[in-house]
């Protein structure tokens, strides 16, 4: 199943003050909520997604560290959070699900895009465009740099062939990271570059959609 809506974007300020088990039982819960899977690799692209502050690498922070999720599910399981495996995925419990409405409060109401009226003495004005929300732009810039550095990218712009591994990791994603997840992140990446205008990239962007689409679970175009 595809991602239903864009998810909600949190004030740094907010979640860096919130312990990482619980950022990760809220990311297990909010991916829940949306009927999405909550396989480790879903759990982990959420982790980054809702909070790439806590979740970066730290020389690459455009890239989500594994790492920092895989040793916090341990700890969620032992404190009765989350059932499962990284194996056959994760669920999160009625405890769990209790533990992410708590976290929800801690993390304040999310950031949300600033609209610029229009002049009301102006009734020939072009309609003001949407103004996005600093923190939002500055989340989507790192994403943005991640597609400029893609291996991905850099055949496409000298014409050089595109491979399926090309396209995952241009995605964040490995081999065996399911259709739900490729489309997921793509349609991400997508709002990323539209944010800051970089029509070349969402062209890159849907050429890569339509090439690749037999991985998306879509028909080619």
């Amino acid at each position: 199943m595809t991602r239903k809506k864009s998810p909600p974007r949190f004030d740094p300020t907010n979640y860096t003050k919130v312990v990482l088990n619980d950022l990760v039982v809220y990311s297990v819960h909010y991916l829940h909520k949306q009927g999405l899977e909550t396989a480790s690799e879903d759990i982990i692209s959420a982790c980054f997604v809702l909070f790439p502050e806590r979740f970066s690498m730290r020389k690459y922070p455009q890239y989500p560290d594994s790492g920092i999720v895989s040793r916090r599910w341990g700890d969620c399981k032992s404190k009765g959070y989350l059932k499962g495996n990284a194996t056959k995925g994760f669920q999160i419990t009625a405890r769990g699900i209790k533990r992410a409405e708590k976290v929800e409060k801690l993390l304040g109401k999310p950031l949300k895009p600033v609209r610029v009226e229009k002049p009301k003495d102006e009734e020939s004005a072009v309609p003001a465009a949407e103004a996005v929300h600093p923190e939002l732009k500055r989340h989507a810039k790192k994403y943005v740099r991640s597609i400029e550095m893609s291996d991905a990218y850099r055949h496409y712009r000298k014409n050089l062939p595109l491979n399926e591994f090309d396209f995952r990791s241009l995605l964040l994603c490995t081999m065996e990271s399911p259709p739900a997840t490729l489309a997921r992140n793509l349609n991400q990446f997508k709002e990323y570059v539209n944010i800051h205008s970089r029509k070349d990239l969402l062209s890159f962007l849907e050429f890569c959609e339509g090439k690749f689409s037999s991985l998306l679970g879509t028909k080619k175009k």
